[in-house]
């Protein structure tokens, strides 16, 4: 008798630790796959500018007026809206798991879409690639809450620095979509020359899907986190009470990502066209190429923040990164005609605006989720999310109009140009002041005790917490080491 109970309790010591090993590589992969989804979002997001180049240079205005352009950039942070909304509360309700693998299948079939735009007129044709980018958008937006809630629980579960990682495998690579976002136009252009315009749009767009078919594989086999599968609000959500509770940190995380989604969005989607004004004597390829320069910013100013976040804090990192925005937007603003007359100052100038845009508020917003319960903490950072998208929807609608008419009344494109930084500048000082009076810094929480909290709550409300969970975690381990007998 005693054999068999030492012999139950070894199978069972063997179980648990390939469950233990097994969920530690499903926590690195979340980490390297969150990565490499949100490297496509920010290729995804950025391309456009581009495209919208090539395709105003093959249409021309008369096709391709701004009404239509303003779409074609918006569609995909409408999409993102879409997304954010509906797979924060997907893979709150239905698991991370299955919301990360349906997030890349929009993707996937959004830039299969917009890749083959076509339409009996060129206004049909650019309709076609609105709705694909609507598409793409959904699954860009989804990434936002399913990967960087994943690779922050990950994080957590795993050891790692959870603020590192968030910005690691989160701002750092989605600016790195940036970059190689600038960088692929340039390439195609190069072997296409100007005559292959459409060659070069549509393969801008198709080349991005790349990165998201790679992953896909991986996807279905990562695991749910533990956090999640214990602390799961599947059923009977009290969305009204969550409402009651949360909605002043709703409206700090939403309503600073909104601020920073305006400015960061409209200066990074219209780079093409501000260096374009700046000067009109140069060629797509050049324009093209500096862009290249300016992109490489992001990047830097994201992993700068990630090795800052945990030792400045979240707080004093944003409002400093905001602070420093504002200051070179003024000065810009206010000496634009001598600045642009030394356009390379210009460029380093306009790029250190928006590297500390990423040292701050980039790097920070995408540690929003931290300040949420694991059991709606993909709804709520989704929600944020959107109200962030919005902003950039809002910023990317006004931006031109904004534009033309200050050139208009001031008769000069330069100066028009130093007044739209000055009220980016001016949105950045908001940015800061609400960030000290109302962000919290949560660098030195741990997670669970959200969930305490959270548990306490809905005990105080009269809400059966049994009701908490997913599946239980030793039911999890039973059901690894069955499939390992199988494969065996």
């Amino acid at each position: 008798m005693n054999d068999i109970k030492q012999e139950a309790q070894v199978t069972e010591h063997e179980n648990i630790s390939v469950y233990g090993q097994k969920k530690s590589i499903s926590d690195r992969l979340s980490l390297y796959f969150a990565s490499i989804a949100l490297l496509s979002d920010g290729y995804q997001a950025l391309i456009v500018s581009s495209v919208e180049s090539c395709l105003s240079r093959i249409y021309g205005s008369s096709v391709l007026d701004s009404t239509l352009t303003a779409r074609v950039s918006n569609a995909l942070l409408i999409g993102d809206i879409v997304g954010m909304l509906g797979f924060g509360l997907i893979i709150d309700r239905l698991g991370r798991k299955f919301g990360i693998v349906l997030c890349t299948f929009f993707v996937c079939l959004g830039i299969i879409l917009a890749t083959a735009s076509s339409g009996t007129t060129p206004t049909g044709l650019i309709w076609m690639l609105i709705i694909a980018r609507g598409i793409t958008g959904v699954g860009v937006g989804g990434e936002y809450p399913c990967s960087s809630v994943t690779a922050g629980e990950a994080a957590e579960e795993s050891g790692r620095s959870r603020g590192f990682w968030l910005i690691v495998s989160g701002n750092f690579v989605i600016d790195c979509g940036f970059v190689i976002a600038a960088i692929v136009p340039v390439i195609l252009l190069a072997i296409c020359g100007e005559g292959g315009l459409e060659v070069v749009w549509r393969l801008s767009i198709g080349l991005g899907l790349l990165l998201p078919i790679n992953v896909l594989y991986f996807r279905l086999k990562m695991i749910n986190s533990d956090a999640y599968q214990k602390e799961a609000l599947t059923q009977n959500v009290p969305y009204l009470l969550i409402l009651k509770h949360y909605w002043p940190k709703l409206l700090v995380t939403g309503g600073i990502w909104f601020l920073y989604d305006f400015v960061t969005y409209s200066f990074g989607i219209f780079s093409d066209t501000i260096l374009a004004l700046a000067v009109p004597a140069n060629s797509l390829m050049q324009t093209f190429e500096w862009n290249i320069v300016l992109n490489v910013f992001y990047p830097f100013g994201a992993l700068a923040g990630a090795f800052l976040i945990d030792r400045i804090g979240r707080k004093y990192l944003m409002a400093g990164g905001f602070l420093i925005q504002a200051v070179l937007g003024i000065i810009i603003g206010a000496l634009a005609k001598q600045i642009v007359g030394i356009f390379p100052l210009f460029v380093i100038l306009y790029g250190f605006f928006l590297f500390f845009g990423e040292i701050g508020p980039g790097d920070v917003t995408l540690t929003f989720s931290e300040q949420y319960p694991t059991a709606i903490r993909g709804t709520c950072f989704g929600l944020s999310a959107a109200l962030g998208k919005a902003g950039a929807a809002i910023g990317t609608q006004v931006f031109k109009p904004i534009l033309a008419a200050l050139a208009e009344k001031t008769g000069d494109p330069i100066v028009a140009q130093g007044y739209v930084f000055i009220i980016g500048s001016g949105i950045a000082l908001i940015g800061a002041a609400l960030t000290i009076l109302f962000v919290p810094d949560m660098s030195k929480q741990k997670m669970d005790t959200l969930d305490e909290e959270f548990r306490k709550i809905l005990s105080d409300h009269g809400y059966n917490v049994n009701q908490l969970g997913m599946i239980q975690v030793e039911e999890h381990k039973e059901e690894i080491a069955q499939d390992n007998k199988l494969e065996s």
